[in-house]
């Protein structure tokens, strides 16, 4: 391919792979610079995606409005700067709450958690937005198709697409999303299972709007494997999607109507329980959280250190913080603002550590009990609880999803929970200090972290909406929906031509089902990824997986190894790839939680952030000549 480095292109040319948030964001912050730079030459953007060009699979808007965001809209903009109200422009647009308000009549019907697909809309405006506003010398060529294959040189790339075309670049920004993997461990056996039994369904774990539930006959018996958001996805789909009704009762209440077309839903997980509610949204859009313990200065001094280990250096300062925010809350309730900001004063002049640490102050200030927060415990309710029936187990599920729904409603500011739950979402930026690039020892990252925490992490924070509780409740009630218990086992039956589902905990509560779901979000691990794209660029070592590694002691991560920002892979012979860029879910593992989805209205997050640092890049390359003062302006701001 050495001849490609002779041909002449006329233009700069860059590829942005995946059109979802993370692809979008790099094209947004390129526009908004572009706009600001006089550029010279003409540049040429491609912007190639194997779904719809501007929404990529997971925000398609020709999916279900029963499918919703765990986020609320007012924190969520794909522009990277509040709107001035002016014709909006790329570097300042509406926020998606502002036009969803905007463009629809129907903001206040759900609670502020919009439907997956107004947001693929969404999307669909910025880009429209980012192409009326590009300069005359700047094109922008929208390509539905997959990359099957890029070939790279000295100077350029060569993308090879399913559509047979081929197309030359300078820069090529990898921003793939959600990967579809090879089969192994428990989903092996049951894909291989229902392979070989024609009366068994076994239907693989991905996006709901992308599976197909039309085989699912009515009262059919039906198992979900995990009760996370996909979990709550299907309940809708399978219940309110097929005609049935949730109706309001007078104590606030729903009870469900069904439509007869419902099957009989079974659903486990490992915690057994499914995921709490988020608490009702208190705070405003530009809401920002300041820790007192569980600090960057802090977190920066531990990673300077080194020899990290999880559970011994990361999770009791976290633990702390959350112990604060949960007496904080207390203390205002019952005491006094003041008061509860005195004690907050009081841990940072003290310099408090630990749990014990804020225990001891808070109870000078009128806490009346130590307060104990363990997010492991927190994030596995029945613990060493057994039950004779799966119906007791039920009883006992349902007065706990009650208690945390009622809990959800006193708001994430006046829920002491809620509240300490929201701390592990406003500080993922700390724990990715002591996490990203090998930060923690290889035996902490794997299981103590990525085992343990991650999972624990989630199931505490990233709720749907309280409704969905309601809903959940109302399902239970009607027995239309039963959750089978903690430790939920699967096992095949070649004799009986079924599934089983059950729990080692719950007596009698095996359930025989002939369809099985994996409501499970598949994890990142470039080795298994399905994609031709993905393994072209394994097998000629362009991306390997991060290997944290300490000594004699390694974690094969699974994945890209990429450098810090702006995030070249590392090629298998260790030099780098200047000329390609990798964001978001492919560099998994190698840095933590990159499916987030969306950046904030009033300031850029890490998501937009690194999009920035990658436009930055590409136009300060050499393959750009720009204005003199405005380079100086605006590539070194």
């Amino acid at each position: 391919m050495s001849n490609l480095n002779e041909i002449p292109i006329e233009s700069v040319r860059i590829a942005i792979i995946g059109s979802g948030p993370r692809g979008m964001s790099v094209l947004e912050r390129l526009a908004s610079r572009l706009i600001e730079l006089d550029i010279k030459e003409k540049v040429e953007i491609f912007l190639i995606d194997d779904g719809h060009v501007g929404t990529g699979r997971i925000w398609s808007t020709e999916q279900s409005s029963l499918l919703l965001m765990n986020t609320i809209a007012q924190e969520i903009s794909a522009f990277s700067g509040l709107w001035d109200e002016k014709e909006p422009r790329p570097g300042s647009g509406p926020s998606f709450a502002q036009w969803w308000q905007k463009y629809r009549n129907d903001y206040s019907d759900f609670n502020g958690y919009a439907p997956r697909a107004y947001y693929g809309e969404y999307l669909l405006y910025v880009l429209s937005t980012i192409e009326r506003s590009l300069p005359f010398s700047v094109t922008l060529h929208k390509i539905s198709a997959r990359v099957e294959r890029l070939d790279e040189t000295e100077k350029y790339q060569l993308l090879q697409l399913s559509n047979n075309q081929e197309i030359l670049v300078n820069r090529t920004v990898i921003a793939t999303g959600h990967s579809t993997n090879k089969l192994k461990d428990i989903e092996k056996d049951l894909d291989d299972f229902a392979s070989n039994t024609p009366s068994v369904t076994f239907i693989k774990g991905g996006s709901v709007a992308q599976m197909d539930l039309s085989s699912i006959q009515p009262d059919q018996g039906v198992g979900i494997i995990g009760m996370g958001l996909t979990f709550y996805d299907l309940m809708a789909e399978l219940t309110i999607g097929r005609g049935g009704k949730f109706v309001s009762e007078e104590n606030g209440e729903l009870r469900y109507c069904p439509s007869g077309k419902e099957p009989r839903i079974y659903a486990g997980s490992r915690s057994g329980m499914p995921l709490p509610v988020r608490g009702r949204n208190q705070k405003p859009f530009d809401y920002e959280y300041q820790p007192a313990i569980f600090t960057l200065k802090r977190a920066l001094n531990i990673r300077k250190r080194g020899n990290i280990y999880f559970e011994r250096d990361v999770l009791p300062l976290l633990e702390a913080e959350m112990t604060l925010v949960y007496a904080e809350t207390e203390l205002r309730l019952n005491k006094s603002k003041l008061v509860a900001q005195q004690l907050r004063k009081d841990v940072i002049k003290s310099q408090v550590e630990s749990a014990n640490g804020v225990n001891e102050l808070a109870l000078k200030y009128g806490i009346s009990h130590p307060i104990s927060i363990n997010i492991y415990d927190l994030a596995d309710p029945f613990k060493n609880n057994t039950f004779p029936s799966i119906e007791e187990f039920n009883k006992k599920l349902y007065s706990i999803i009650l208690d945390d729904y009622n809990e959800a409603m006193n708001g994430n500011v006046d829920s002491p929970i809620k509240a300490a739950f929201d701390v592990i979402r406003n500080t993922r930026s700390v724990v990715r200090l002591f996490v990203d690039f090998g930060g923690l020892h290889p035996h902490s990252h794997q299981f103590e972290f990525l085992n343990k925490f991650n999972s624990a992490s989630s199931f505490l924070s990233a709720g749907p909406p309280a409704f969905r509780s309601l809903q959940l409740q109302a399902l239970i009630k009607q027995k239309i929906l039963t959750v089978v218990g903690p430790s939920m086992k699967i096992k095949t039956s070649s004799n009986d031509r079924c599934i089983y589902m059950y729990s080692p905990h719950v007596q009698n509560s095996n359930v025989a089902l002939n369809v099985v779901i994996d409501a499970r979000i598949p994890t990142t691990d470039i080795t298994y990824d399905c994609s031709n794209l993905t393994q072209s660029l394994i097998k000629d070592g362009i991306f390997v997986p991060f290997v944290n590694k300490k000594d004699d002691i390694e974690f094969q991560t699974g994945g890209v190894n990429v450098t810090l920002s702006p995030f070249h892979p590392i090629r298998a012979d260790g030099t780098i790839a200047e000329k390609i860029y990798v964001l978001g879910i492919p560099t998994e593992h190698t840095r933590w939680f990159m499916q987030s989805g969306s950046s904030r209205p009033h300031k850029w997050i890490d998501f937009m952030i690194d999009a920035d640092a990658i436009a930055f890049d590409i136009l300060n390359s050499q393959d750009l000549s720009v204005n003199e003062e405005k380079d100086a302006y605006m590539l070194h701001s």
